[in-house]
């Protein structure tokens, strides 16, 4: 199927969507590898791994209108090679989904809901978390631990503790719209917007 949307969501700032249903060999022949990256794809043996892998190139491509080479820091936060544009990247299920922005950090997940999610509430959220959320709302659930994974990823620190310094704001609507988040990242919180939006058995999520 490919590219589901482009969006420009700010004058500096797109969000791509796409779905996979292509295989490797395909999503392969959209791309002019460099022959680091190709080493890189040689050293992935399953199928699904290596469609997840080309399909955001792919995306990251059609977004910018060129290829990109896609490195990682030593926190394993992605940036594109030879640019000042910040980027995430997420899967899940059948799609890939994508977040590029000039000049400041970004984060975007994207969730295949299950309906088990809530009896692993308590890895992901603290207790004044708990006094507000819905355990039996699956969507809010979903919404919650991917909303702490798209800030997890904006961070770019992987000593970040999901329950201990993300901290959710209480929020109702469980469709599309924002909420808000506190990073408690050193000494000075930061609050984060965070934009939502269901589709299908999908959550998506993305910092603003």
């Amino acid at each position: 199927m490919g590219i589901v949307f482009i969006k420009t969501i700010s004058p500096v700032s797109k969000l791509g969507l796409w779905r996979m249903s292509e295989p490797s060999e395909d999503l392969l022949s959209m791309l002019d590898l460099p022959t680091s990256e190709m080493a890189v794809l040689e050293g992935i043996s399953k199928e699904r791994r290596k469609q997840e892998w080309l399909a955001c190139r792919v995306l990251v491509a059609e977004m910018m209108g060129m290829n990109a080479i896609i490195g990682y820091d030593a926190e394993r936060k992605p940036h594109i090679a030879g640019s000042q544009t910040e980027i995430s990247m997420s899967h899940s299920g059948e799609y890939v989904c994508v977040y590029l922005r000039d000049g400041k950090s970004v984060g975007i997940d994207i969730q295949q809901m299950k309906p088990s999610i809530s009896k692993g509430a308590f890895y992901f959220l603290n207790e004044q978390e708990l006094q507000w959320a819905d355990l039996d709302n699956n969507v809010q659930m979903h919404l919650m631990w991917s909303a702490k994974e798209a800030v997890f990823k904006y961070a770019g620190d992987a000593s970040i503790d999901l329950k201990k310094h993300i901290i959710i704001h209480a929020f109702s609507g469980n469709q599309n719209g924002r909420f808000e988040v506190k990073l408690q990242k050193g000494d000075l919180p930061e609050t984060i917007q965070i934009q939502f939006d269901t589709f299908e058995d999908y959550v998506l999520t993305w910092t603003l």
